[in-house]
């Protein structure tokens, strides 16, 4: 049960050249509420509103009715793989669906209001598998539900294979067109500005460094400290949301990429897509804020402090052209970082989770 984000349709469709992959689709309805006649297998599915309530005794109640429409339509697998909290009945009232459930989760939805913890308390104490993008969200899930241990696996966000190049290029590549080709050395933030991007280390490097040019690519969310001092300077391009697949080319083209996180919210437990795309092409990378999992590989990115220590650090990397003698460490890094490498590792935790003598597994 994948989204449209692009670590679950990457993820999902890596795993799909695996095993056989079937997405669960049922449609909320009153109509579910009335009778169904005939046999529907491989039809869409309409079921009751309430299948997913948060009123435990109206689950209860509808279960039986919700699971024998899903098995008929759906059938059964040998695993389900859940991305959501809003839906852990599934891991209780639908078990019949599967031999594993597993739990794939991606943020610590303490973060979201909109999220009811008690629901995500439930499917993660019923999952047979947990798969987390970090340690540290692993950590924080297994104190705040009191699992154990051996129920986690480890799975990052990762990149798409074709965004490797077979070799490390010698130059960063020209700029897309939105770009003067002569807007250099150009500095990339590649990705979401929000509640999670402090950007006031950015104001102080961008004004402390003036040879230096700026690109922002990605939606501004909300307005955040420093963010309309940067959009009237001449020396940033603020180029918008670009499609998941175009991304690559912005990655390529830039001198040095700097994340510019905050020390809180889910920023210390999560598992940067950003960070993870800069790697391929080889640039220097500089984060601010705090990030474990960025922090497990200080030979692949530059943790700077503050605003200071940011613009000092760019300034010594200015000198030397940009070159700082990690390019191949982290392209080699990169290769083990695909979504076809993650889908492999998912594959290998769920095949342990299957009885032994079991085929091929299909999956949801």
């Amino acid at each position: 049960m994948g989204s449209e984000e692009p670590y679950h349709r990457e993820l999902f469709a890596a795993l799909e050249q695996i095993w056989e992959v079937q997405h669960l689709t049922p449609r909320l309805s009153l109509r579910g509420w009335l009778p169904e006649f005939g046999h529907r297998r491989g039809l869409n599915c309409v079921i009751p509103r309430g299948a997913f309530s948060r009123h435990r005794w109206l689950v209860r109640l509808l279960a039986p009715l919700v699971e024998r429409r899903l098995l008929r339509t759906y059938g059964q697998a040998d695993a389900l793989i859940i991305t959501d909290p809003y839906f852990w009945p599934y891991a209780i009232h639908f078990r019949s669906l599967a031999s594993v459930i597993a739990y794939h989760v991606f943020d610590d939805y303490a973060a979201y209001p909109y999220v009811r913890l008690d629901q995500e308390k439930l499917l993660a104490r019923h999952a047979d598998l947990i798969f987390t993008v970090s340690r540290g969200l692993a950590e924080v899930l297994r104190d705040r539900y009191g699992l154990e241990e051996s129920r986690f696996h480890i799975i990052p966000n990762g990149i798409p294979e074709a965004w490797l190049p077979p070799e490390l290029p010698p130059h960063p590549a020209p700029p897309p067109e939105l770009l003067p080709a002569d807007f250099r050395p150009l500095i990339g933030i590649i990705g979401v500005i929000g509640t999670r991007i402090d950007l006031q280390p950015i104001v102080q490097a961008h004004d402390g460094l003036p040879e230096l040019r700026w690109l922002f690519v990605g939606p501004v969310r909300c307005q955040v400290p420093g963010l309309a001092h940067l959009q009237r300077s001449p020396r940033c391009r603020f180029v918008g949301a670009q499609p998941y697949e175009s991304l690559q080319a912005y990655f390529a083209s830039v001198d040095a990429a700097v994340l510019p996180l905050t020390d809180d919210d889910i920023n210390p437990c999560s598992s940067p897509v950003r960070f993870f795309s800069q790697l391929p092409t080889g640039q220097p990378i500089l984060y601010t804020g705090t990030c474990d999992q960025i922090a497990e590989t200080p030979h692949l990115a530059y943790h700077c402090a503050d605003g200071q220590a940011l613009m000092a650090t760019l300034e010594r990397l200015a000198a030397a052209n940009f070159r700082d003698g990690r390019a191949d460490v982290r392209h080699r890094f990169a290769t083990g970082c695909t979504w076809e490498k993650r889908a492999a590792a998912m594959a290998d935790d769920l095949t342990m989770a299957l009885e032994s003598g079991r085929p091929a597994p299909v999956l949801r």
